[in-house]
This record gives structure tokens, sequence and C-alpha cells, in this order.
């Protein structure tokens, strides 16, 4: 009976959310979107080119304009989040309070007094379509593309079509197509960067190939800072902050121009019969085989660096599990099985267990999907991962 009632409800689950597929298709077809698409970020960048004063075209951003609310709470999906320690919120605020972009600063930049007479002097370029690794290394090395801009005080620019555009724009920051070049200030004054469409924008900014550095994504994901690690901690924790103020909701379009997702899809789907999202307590397990023989290896390696079983987060065997949540009071609570689908006998282990198996909750299919998933473990309040 329980099996079929949980048959029953993926089916209603999948039919809402088919249905809330067709209507925002729907809506994408009567906006013309085919045709629409590749218009608009000229159109956004051009209108938003001649809204701004000489001043504002160097994006030389106020104190002002920059400053965030730091006193009020961030949730996510309906679920609060804690900014951490005194000494982490103190951080935050000093780093919030810096007043310029980098490569924007008179007095400090090795653009200074870019204007039309004496152009800027160098670009660090996000472009090209590939990239090292999968989604979460490509979001380490957007940060420290970021970090490597403050540190050297180096103008940031984005290319439209590049790999950054692609991770971020299919989980944070969607494309609104109604407010176009709204759209387009919001993210370059989000992240202090510059957007770029072709080799022609980047001339008449002032920006020959002689005067653009590329760093490939290998150099950027191992880019080690120099600054201390507390202004570290501090810039990349308001990056992250940042990032997710802006997260999905499954409006908007991509890169590609594909509708995107909602992040909190996995959430809304495992807690939205009744339960109170905000309030609710749950581990995440996430179970990812590495490819088999290779996640092994990789974790027998660091195994002997930090003396970690050497391969107990791989097979998520049941004993491991209870050692991790029972001195922490949540065997009591839902358990949250994520998983690359690779190693189907792990959550045949858990299933079976007599403590473990009750607990279990699977993302159903229709709802599963890397941002929906990797939003359930960041708001979980126990994470196990691989």
């Amino acid at each position: 009976v329980r099996r079929q009632q949980k048959i029953a409800l993926r089916r209603q689950q999948s039919a809402i959310a088919s249905a809330k597929k067709r209507e925002r298709r729907e809506t994408l077809r009567k906006l013309d979107r085919k045709n629409h698409l590749p218009k608009f970020i000229d159109r956004a960048l051009n209108l938003r080119q001649q809204q701004l004063s000489p001043d504002e075209q160097r994006l030389q951003l106020t104190h002002d304009e920059r400053q965030l609310d730091l006193s009020a709470p961030q949730t996510i999906c309906g679920r609060p989040t804690a900014i951490g320690t005194l000494q982490d919120f103190n951080l935050l605020r000093q780093y919030s309070q810096k007043p310029t972009c980098p490569g924007t600063n008179p007095q400090t930049s090795n653009n200074v007094n870019s204007d039309e007479n004496n152009p800027p002097k160098s670009l660090l370029l996000l472009d090209g379509g590939k990239a090292r690794g999968r989604t979460g290394n490509n979001l380490v090395e957007f940060l420290h593309a970021l970090q490597y801009s403050r540190d050297h005080d180096i103008r940031l620019g984005v290319m439209t079509g590049s790999w950054a555009m692609r991770v971020l724009l299919k989980m944070w920051m969607a494309i609104d197509l109604e407010n176009e070049e709204e759209w387009v200030a919001r993210f370059e004054e989000a992240f202090c960067l510059k957007i770029f469409r072709n080799e022609e924008e980047l001339v008449a900014a002032g920006y020959t190939r002689d005067k653009i550095s590329r760093m490939d994504t290998k150099e950027l994901f191992w880019y080690v800072s120099s600054e201390p690690l507390e202004e570290y901690m501090s810039s990349q924790a308001e990056d992250l902050r940042v990032l997710w103020r802006g997260y999905n909701t499954g409006m908007g379009v991509d890169s590609s121009g594909e509708v995107v997702n909602d992040m909190c899809s996995g959430i809304n789907a495992v807690f939205g019969n009744g339960e109170d999202k905000s309030e609710v307590v749950y581990s995440v397990i996430h179970s990812r085989s590495l490819e088999g023989e290779p996640g092994y290896r990789l974790l027998s390696n660091v195994s002997k660096h930090s003396g970690c079983d050497p391969v107990a987060a791989l097979e998520m065997r049941p004993e491991y599990i209870k050692s991790i949540l029972k001195p922490l009071g949540m065997l009591q609570h839902p358990i949250v099985f994520i998983t690359d689908g690779q190693s189907f006998e792990v959550l045949q282990r858990l299933l079976t267990d007599p403590d473990i198996g009750p607990l279990i909750r699977l993302v159903p299919e229709e709802a599963s999907w890397i941002g929906g998933d990797m939003t359930l473990g960041l708001m979980s309040n126990v994470f196990i991962g691989n």
C-alpha cells in the first residue's frame, strides 16, 4: 500500500511539474523566444550604455550603491541561513564596505584615468566554452577569477557565450526577458565585472589583444590568493551570498535560451506535503561513486594524508551513517538520499537497515537535478558528503 501511495504521489508531482513547464514554454512562445533571444543581450547592453554617465560607464561604484543590508536574514527556498559567528559577520561587513570594483579605482588601479584619450590598460577575460572538471570545479574557477581580479586590481570581463555564463545562469541569476537592461546592470554590478558580446566590443572599450589576459580554467582552479586568510574568507563569503541572493526559481532563461529549473525543486518535492520547510530538520547523504575505481584511488590518496577511512565515504554503509547521525540526535529525523545513480547497492543497504530505512526519503526523478540536489544539501542540518 505504501509503495502504491508513493507511486501515486510521484505521478501527481510529475503531472504538476509538467503543467508548470508547459505554462513556461507557452509564455516563451508568446515572446517568440527563438527570434527574440539572440537580439536580447545586444539590446539590453545598448540600452544600459545609453543610460550611463561617463563615470558610471567606468563602473566606479560608490559604497552606498554596493552596501548590503547584512542585518537582514538571508533565506533560501524558505529556509533561514546562518551567517555563522560574530567574527564571520564582522569580516563580511568589512568586505562589503570596499568602495569600488577592481580595476576602476583611479588611485590604485592599473586602469588609471581610463577614458577615450587614455583607454584602460588590462582586462582578465573569461571566454571559451570549455572548462576543467564539472560544476563544483567550475564554481571554484569562477570564484577564483573574482578573487584574482581583486588581488591584482584588474578589471574582470566575461563573454556572453563563455563557460562561466553557462554554469552560472543555469542555477543563478537567470536572464529576465521582461527586464533585459535591468538584468545586465544587476549582473555586472553584483560581481563587479563587465559583460562583452564580441571582439568588436572589447576593442571599442579600449581592450586590444595585447591588453587582454586569459587564464586557463586549470590555472584558475589552482590559484592561491596572497591575501591574509581572514580577508580571503570574507571576500569569498560575500561572493557566495551574492550568488545565492539570485538563485533561480524556474523563471527566466539561461545563456542558451532554455527555461531554467527551480533550485528549490528538491526541497519542495521532498518537504512539500504540509511540512514547514523553514522548521523541518533533516540530513542529506550524497552518494557518489566517482566512476568506480577512480573514486577509490582518489579517496585512498586522501586517506594517506588525512587518516580518514579509505572506503567509508564511498560505500556509505549503515554503520558509518549511524556513527555520524546518532551522536547528533538525527536518527529521529528524515534522511534525504541524493546520488549520481552509479551505485544502487548503497541505497539498497540503507533501505534494508531497520534504523535508517524508515527515515530515507528519495527525490522524485522529475525534481532531481544538480541544482535542486545542491540546494537540498546546502540547506540540510547535517550533510554527509562523499
